[in-house]
């Protein structure tokens, strides 16, 4: 949900010094305790309690601007990386088999919009998305639909809860999505990035009166749903701190977005208070959705400290961890590592208060299946090694040579990205020995099952994206690489879907492959 952060982008299957063997094809506060001055007790609404981990969320980003070969596309239907249902049922069961009990989506502004609701393009999310949810029952997997509250359209414009019209737009969207869907079990309110509205007197104070609005809107229209209410941001992202330029319309602009993580002590603690002190005014058995840090990485470090508020919090409600970051960020398309942090951050949670939660974030299900599976565990295995998980995920895929893979895995972190905490301190030519050497490793597995995993798509093919990845690697650190063709090769592979698609507000995939190929030319 960052704007850009440094990337890493990895290329797909054009790459001309790996096309020919990999065969691959493109995919169908430091807050004093005593600032929550809010007294539990004022609460007498019933609150439903979980165990820590309970809800573990796999939440798959497929926005506009994160469209990729490993990520379904639901909103273009006649351009490539559309997935079949069979598709999706394969990823549900796969899910389920990792230890996933909800599936999170997130209805991005161009669906959220009138054109979303009277297009083809949203009846064919409309339909496929019943589908999703009626499976994911019957394999006991929930599911959650995030919106952003006021945010609209495919340009990402974002609504003014203080001008009627617009916020009457805003109220009919809301109504029109929430009855299109009426066997979702969970509905997340969630502040923007994109998003947040500092126009007409717009306060974070404001976001909160108007999520309980909305609240009980979608109450009425799904009575079993629950309602899952999002603090993200610095506290609450864009919410009266947002800067637009002068005659601004709510529009987003690229470079206003970093204004909406401003963190300011005051308005954390009067927001906070506030969000405090109006809990008992959502409906029952509301959860909330907040990080121990009000910072992009949730760390509790400074002004941004956010473990007194949790504490708070969880005196009367579930709390869940929204922490993006963990897994993959949403910069770097390339096989993730970074389960040292994750499984540390697990007990850091459950030390703190104890969540009852989270998501998994994921824009690349059909690549990273090792960290979906990880994830999973983190919530159900805090205390747990996860080098041994990751040893035992690859034993019982390839048997005992699968054992060396974590060995080599790391390795693809060597670029500096949102959430990379790896410290890969190799030279370019030591580099380039090591991806050599994975490159051989992958290249003599033999795949023996998926241990009753539903590794979607399949063994075989996981394996060859793991090779595609390392040859690539090892092409980018060689002797005398093409960058100009690894470039070129790497989009036709990853992001060819953006050929047919104007530039988006949000450019992210050319940003990130040009930093992907700027970094390997830079490294020594």
């Amino acid at each position: 949900m960052l704007p850009l952060f440094s990337r890493r982008n990895f290329l797909g299957t054009g790459v001309s010094c790996l096309l020919s063997a990999t065969g691959i094809r493109s995919f169908s506060a430091n807050t004093a305790t005593n600032s929550a001055q809010f007294n539990a007790s004022e609460v007498t609404k019933s609150q439903k309690k979980y165990s820590f981990g309970e809800r573990r969320i796999y939440y798959n980003n497929f926005a506009e601007h994160l469209l990729n070969a490993y990520n379904p596309n639901m909103i273009y239907p006649d351009l490539p990386y559309c997935w079949s249902d069979e598709d999706w049922r394969g990823v549900i069961d796969m899910i389920a088999g990792f230890g996933f009990n909800t599936f999170e989506f997130w209805l991005v502004p161009r669906l959220f919009s009138r054109e979303g609701l009277s297009a083809k393009f949203g009846d064919e999310f409309t339909r496929q998305m019943r589908m999703i949810i009626e499976y994911a029952r019957e394999r006991n997997v929930q599911t959650s639909m995030l919106c952003i509250l006021t945010t609209v359209g495919k340009d990402w414009r974002t609504y003014c809860p203080n001008v009627k019209e617009e916020w009457e737009e805003v109220r009919f969207l809301w109504d029109a999505w929430t009855r299109r869907f009426p066997d979702l079990s969970l509905i997340d309110i969630f502040p923007g990035d994109p998003g947040g509205c500092s126009r007409n007197g717009c306060t974070a104070e404001t976001y909160i009166d108007k999520s309980i609005e909305i609240a009980a809107l979608i109450r009425r229209n799904l009575p079993k749903a629950e309602i899952q209410f999002n603090t993200w941001g610095p506290p609450f992202w864009g919410w009266g701190i947002f800067k637009g330029p002068v005659g601004w319309q709510g529009e987003f602009i690229q470079q206003y977005q970093s204004s909406g993580w401003k963190l300011e002590k005051r308005r954390v603690e009067r927001s906070m208070n506030y969000l405090l002190k109006r809990l008992p005014d959502f409906p029952e058995s509301t959860s909330v959705f907040i990080n121990m840090g009000f910072n992009s990485n949730g760390d509790p470090t400074g002004d941004a400290d956010a473990r007194s508020w949790v504490r708070a919090i969880a005196k009367t409600h579930c709390i869940m961890t929204w922490d993006f970051s963990l897994m993959e960020g949403e910069n770097a398309i390339l096989p993730h590592y970074r389960f040292d942090r994750l499984f540390r951050r697990r007990r850091e949670e459950r030390d703190t208060a104890s969540y009852s939660g989270g998501i998994c974030f994921t824009m690349t299900p059909l690549l990273n299946q090792l960290s979906l599976y990880l994830a999973a565990q983190s919530f159900l295995q805090p205390d747990a090694e996860p080098i041994e998980i990751a040893t035992q995920f690859y034993f019982q895929l390839f048997g005992d040579t699968g054992r060396m893979l974590p060995d080599y895995l790391p390795l693809f972190e060597i670029v500096p990205d949102w959430g990379n905490t790896q410290q890969i301190q190799l030279s370019r030519q030591e580099f380039y020995k090591k991806m050599k050497q994975f490159c051989e490793l992958l290249e003599s597995l033999q795949p023996v099952g998926d241990g009753n995993m539903a590794l979607h798509p399949g063994v075989d093919r996981y394996r060859e994206e793991l090779l595609f990845f390392a040859r690539l690697f090892t092409c980018l650190t060689g002797p005398t690489p093409d960058y100009d063709q690894l470039e070129r090769e790497y989009w036709r592979r990853v992001y060819a879907i953006y050929d047919f698609l104007p530039d988006h507000v949000d450019p992210r995939p050319k940003h990130a492959t040009a930093n992907l190929i700027r970094f390997f030319k830079e490294y020594r």
